[in-house]
Protein backbone atom coordinates (compact mmCIF):
# COMPACT_ATOMS: atom_id res chain seq x y z
CA UNK A 1 0.00 0.00 0.00
CA UNK A 2 1.25 3.42 -1.22
CA UNK A 3 1.39 5.96 1.45
CA UNK A 4 -1.71 7.77 0.05
CA UNK A 5 -3.32 5.04 -0.09
CA UNK A 6 -3.23 4.35 3.36
CA UNK A 7 -3.51 8.07 4.14
CA UNK A 8 -7.32 8.39 2.75
CA UNK A 9 -7.84 5.28 3.90
CA UNK A 10 -7.64 5.95 7.45
CA UNK A 11 -9.32 9.49 6.78
CA UNK A 12 -11.90 7.84 5.01
CA UNK A 13 -12.61 5.52 8.06
CA UNK A 14 -13.01 8.03 10.51
CA UNK A 15 -14.92 10.12 8.07
CA UNK A 16 -17.50 6.84 8.48
CA UNK A 17 -17.25 6.54 11.65
CA UNK A 18 -18.18 10.05 12.31
CA UNK A 19 -21.21 9.76 10.15
CA UNK A 20 -22.22 6.61 10.94
CA UNK A 21 -22.47 8.00 15.05
CA UNK A 22 -23.80 11.30 13.85
CA UNK A 23 -26.71 9.35 12.07
CA UNK A 24 -27.41 7.40 14.86
CA UNK A 25 -27.67 9.89 17.09
CA UNK A 26 -29.94 11.94 14.67
CA UNK A 27 -31.97 9.13 14.13
CA UNK A 28 -32.83 8.37 17.63
CA UNK A 29 -33.67 11.91 18.28
CA UNK A 30 -36.28 12.53 15.39
CA UNK A 31 -37.57 8.53 16.22
CA UNK A 32 -37.76 9.77 19.99
CA UNK A 33 -39.02 12.91 19.56
CA UNK A 34 -41.72 11.79 16.65
CA UNK A 35 -44.85 11.57 18.43
CA UNK A 36 -44.16 14.68 21.41
CA UNK A 37 -46.86 16.77 20.53
CA UNK A 38 -44.96 19.19 22.86
CA UNK A 39 -41.70 20.03 20.08
CA UNK A 40 -42.73 22.82 18.41
CA UNK A 41 -41.36 22.56 14.72
CA UNK A 42 -40.12 25.27 12.72
CA UNK A 43 -41.22 24.25 9.10
CA UNK A 44 -40.48 27.89 8.03
CA UNK A 45 -38.66 26.63 5.10
CA UNK A 46 -35.94 29.23 5.25
CA UNK A 47 -33.43 28.19 2.86
CA UNK A 48 -33.19 31.75 1.58
CA UNK A 49 -29.10 31.64 2.96
CA UNK A 50 -28.01 28.37 1.72
CA UNK A 51 -28.04 29.16 -2.23
CA UNK A 52 -24.67 31.12 -2.11
CA UNK A 53 -23.44 27.77 -0.12
CA UNK A 54 -25.04 25.28 -2.91
CA UNK A 55 -23.58 27.90 -5.75
CA UNK A 56 -20.11 27.52 -4.42
CA UNK A 57 -20.15 23.87 -4.14
CA UNK A 58 -21.07 23.66 -7.67
CA UNK A 59 -18.50 25.60 -9.15
CA UNK A 60 -16.12 24.04 -7.44
CA UNK A 61 -17.26 20.77 -8.29
CA UNK A 62 -17.24 22.15 -11.84
CA UNK A 63 -13.50 23.31 -11.27
CA UNK A 64 -12.06 20.22 -9.77
CA UNK A 65 -13.65 18.01 -12.70
CA UNK A 66 -12.28 20.21 -14.98
CA UNK A 67 -9.19 20.90 -13.45
CA UNK A 68 -8.44 16.88 -13.04
CA UNK A 69 -8.16 16.28 -16.83
CA UNK A 70 -5.09 19.20 -17.16
CA UNK A 71 -3.42 18.79 -13.38
CA UNK A 72 -3.33 15.03 -12.92
CA UNK A 73 -3.05 15.73 -9.44
CA UNK A 74 -6.83 16.89 -9.11
CA UNK A 75 -7.59 13.58 -9.07
CA UNK A 76 -7.56 13.06 -5.44
CA UNK A 77 -9.00 16.20 -4.53
CA UNK A 78 -12.48 14.90 -5.42
CA UNK A 79 -12.42 11.62 -3.21
CA UNK A 80 -10.82 14.63 -0.34
CA UNK A 81 -14.08 16.56 -0.76
CA UNK A 82 -16.15 13.21 -0.53
CA UNK A 83 -14.56 12.64 2.69
CA UNK A 84 -14.54 15.77 4.22
CA UNK A 85 -18.54 16.00 3.45
CA UNK A 86 -19.03 12.57 5.25
CA UNK A 87 -17.26 14.17 7.98
CA UNK A 88 -18.88 17.43 8.36
CA UNK A 89 -22.07 15.94 7.74
CA UNK A 90 -21.84 13.56 10.74
CA UNK A 91 -20.16 16.45 12.62
CA UNK A 92 -24.11 17.99 11.90
CA UNK A 93 -25.07 15.56 13.44
CA UNK A 94 -23.92 16.51 17.12
CA UNK A 95 -24.22 20.33 16.85
CA UNK A 96 -27.70 20.22 16.15
CA UNK A 97 -29.50 21.16 19.23
CA UNK A 98 -32.29 18.28 20.57
CA UNK A 99 -35.62 19.55 20.84
CA UNK A 100 -36.49 21.27 24.09
CA UNK A 101 -39.65 19.45 26.03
Amino acid sequence: MGTLFTVFLIFGIIATLLFAAGYIRGTSIALGSYADERIEVDDSGDIDHFWISAAFAVVAATLVIGLAGIIPAFIYVGPALCIFTAAANGIAFFLEKSPSK
